[in-house]
């Protein structure tokens, strides 16, 4: 695995800022959004995922475990989640290719797949590793199988002589993570596959983007997903928000872990920063330069709001999204969120003459 330096994404962040004095409004927010989010975003799945790599090598190697070592390896995985919920929104490059989110997380897991198919591998005739584990199913390969080992029945089992194979699966599993975050950063960075460059450089020869409004357009369709997501599939099925649905809290996203409501706050961070770029120019600034600098103020606040009603609910959602501070937090979000949706799928691709893909415009 080849690691490349934080600090090149620093330098690349400041070349771009020297150069897009000569650049269109729209060559500006491509550059931008791919060394202020894109990048850095891809970097933080990177370095989590490596330091959960190597603390399970280490949790695993020990004669003896205890609940603290235990506790400390919780607290890296929640980071390899974090830095995954980071970039999990982004469907377009390395991640569409191969099914590479299937192999970091499987979810909504309706038939209790994991657990299942985890118990399955561990007790099996096969010796557990790396190749076993990548040739097996994608269910058990991930962020989710680890989730159900470190939170679950398995947890008591690490701790104890019989919790070897378990461990095994853990450690394994954790490396496989770290591959697939290598894969996608490299194949994002251009010191590697440059996947970048070819986003940033729409035109008639480029087969993926032959114009800026196709490359702005994927960025666009990714931030409809991830919010799309995050109202449909982490609150409405699982808390029964829509059409007098009924509640089923194993639905919710890592609810074992009761990291739901975490994952949903570091959703919303991303996509504000894939739709401002930080401080370089993104969507919010060529907003502006169409002269649409209310809409701009607007979208900024519904992140803000939603992000200030997620950060509101009390404990974990899987145990307390019923209680009645929390339902209101619960329904400003969802609300808010539909806000965010209608700016994206309508206000924003029609003043910057866009028109999103079929699954953008799919939903409500």
């Amino acid at each position: 695995m080849t690691r490349l330096p934080t600090r090149f994404t620093f330098l690349l962040a400041v070349c771009v800022f020297l150069s897009a004095c000569g650049k269109t409004p729209e060559e500006q927010l491509l550059q931008a959004t791919g060394s202020q989010a894109l990048l850095p975003l891809h970097e933080k799945f990177l370095a989590e995922s490596l330091n959960l790599a190597q603390s399970t090598s280490a949790f695993c190697a020990q004669r003896s475990r205890s609940s603290t070592d235990l506790a400390a390896l919780r607290n890296r995985w929640v980071g390899a989640m974090n830095g995954w919920e980071g970039i999990q929104s982004i469907q377009f490059g390395p991640v569409i290719e191969d099914n590479q989110s299937w192999k970091v997380q499987f979810w909504p897991d309706r038939k209790n797949l994991i657990a299942r198919k985890t118990e399955q591998f561990v007790k099996g005739d096969e010796a557990i590793t790396l190749p076993a584990l990548q040739e097996a199913s994608v269910v058990i390969q991930g962020l989710s199988a680890m989730e159900y080992l470190l939170y679950d029945k398995p947890a008591e089992k690490l701790l104890s002589d019989e919790g070897q194979p378990y461990c095994d699966h853990l450690s394994t599993a954790a490396t496989n993570l770290h591959q697939v975050a290598d894969f996608l950063y490299q194949r994002w960075h251009p010191k590697g596959g440059n996947y970048l460059g070819t986003w940033q450089s729409p035109g008639p020869d480029n087969l993926a983007y032959p114009d800026k409004n196709a490359a702005i357009g994927a960025l666009i369709e990714t931030l409809v997903y991830g919010l799309e997501r995050i109202k449909r599939d982490k609150l409405e099925r699982p808390l029964g928000l829509s059409n007098a649905g009924q509640a089923n809290p194993f639905l919710l996203e890592w609810w074992r872990s009761k990291q739901s409501r975490e994952a949903i706050l570091i959703n919303l961070h991303s996509l504000q920063l894939l739709y401002s770029a930080g401080d370089g120019a993104g969507l919010e600034e060529l907003l502006r330069h169409r002269d649409k600098e209310e809409l701009s103020q607007q979208v900024t606040a519904l992140f803000d709001q939603a992000i200030s009603a997620t950060a509101s609910i009390e404990g974990s959602l899987s145990e307390n999204h019923s209680e009645a501070a929390n339902r209101s937090a619960i329904n400003t979000l969802h609300q808010t969120l539909g806000e965010l949706l209608a700016a994206f799928k309508r206000e924003i691709p029609a003043t910057l003459g866009i028109t999103l893909g079929f699954n953008a415009n799919d939903g409500d």
